[in-house]
């Protein structure tokens, strides 16, 4: 008798690119709700979609206004269209900083427009060839009272001399949190970030994944399955972890607003849900 997958708990991805042609992400509304729809079929019940905001290519505080305004509206646009439709997660607005210096990061820290779903954390980016160790984004970060979530880290290419796994433990004892994206479990990114597939499992076994999100670029990107990579990190023995990074934790952060009205932040289309 063939057994069934034991169920697995409701999962949050805080980590997409669906908001519609506004990024290198979904190009459309319909092509958002088919990967909003798929993903809540595989598990996914409360998702905050992240574009990209770019803050060196922003030169004033007025550009950095005119992008978040542009996400916004798309993001509105998005939720009305889906608005009752069944089989869609609870869905949040958030951002995925690139802030390769402290200087980026300070002149994003302090919005209350900035978090994941109006929450005091941020998710940040460094780009994917590091030069140094970013320690002072970190600190800044820090320094303006955010929690701060570091994108994707196994599929940064490293200085040469610097050890990431050490590196990586600097970034949490100083206070940031380590998401790892769901399709480096099963090598999906060998071809553009060859040591990811590595580093995601040897940052499993060293303790060091807090967050697993599919950073989802839409249809035209596949392997990011958020269920497959709980299914591949439970058979693994890594059933408590999976627990952890796709349900546990990203909740609990979602829970600490910076504004009073959590409906404001976290729309829920649908009842079921």
């Amino acid at each position: 008798m063939n057994s069934r997958p034991a169920p697995h708990p409701a999962l949050v991805d805080l980590h997409s690119h669906l908001v519609p042609d506004v990024d290198d992400g979904s190009a459309s509304i319909e092509e958002s709700t088919r990967c909003l729809a798929a993903l809540y079929g595989e598990g996914v019940h409360t998702l905050v979609t992240t574009p990209h905001l770019l803050v060196p290519h922003l030169p004033d505080d007025a550009a950095i206004d005119h992008e978040l305004t542009r996400h916004r509206r798309s993001y509105d646009t998005l939720l009305e269209a889906i608005e009752g439709k069944p089989g869609i997660p609870a869905l949040g607005l958030g951002q995925e900083i690139w802030a390769p210096d402290a200087a980026a990061m300070r002149r994003v820290a302090a919005r209350v427009d900035v978090g994941l779903a109006g929450s005091n954390t941020i998710l940040v980016e460094f780009g994917f060839d590091l030069r140094g160790r970013h320690t002072d984004v970190i600190e800044a970060a820090v320094a303006a009272g955010r929690g701060i979530v570091i994108a994707h880290p196994e599929r940064y290419r490293f200085a040469e001399g610097d050890e990431p796994l050490e590196v990586m433990r600097t970034w949490r004892e100083m206070g940031a949190l380590l998401q790892v994206n769901a399709g480096s479990f099963s090598g999906h990114y060998r071809a553009s970030s060859p040591a990811s597939l590595g580093l995601a499992w040897e940052m499993a076994a060293a303790g060091l994944v807090d967050l697993v999100a599919t950073d989802h670029h839409g249809i035209r990107r596949t392997g990011v399955s958020l269920g497959e990579a709980y299914e591949v990190l439970r058979s693994r023995g890594e059933g408590a972890l999976a627990d952890r990074a796709m349900a546990e934790i990203p909740a609990a952060l979602l829970g600490d607003h910076v504004i009073n009205d959590r409906s404001a932040a976290l729309r829920t289309p649908s009842e079921d849900a």
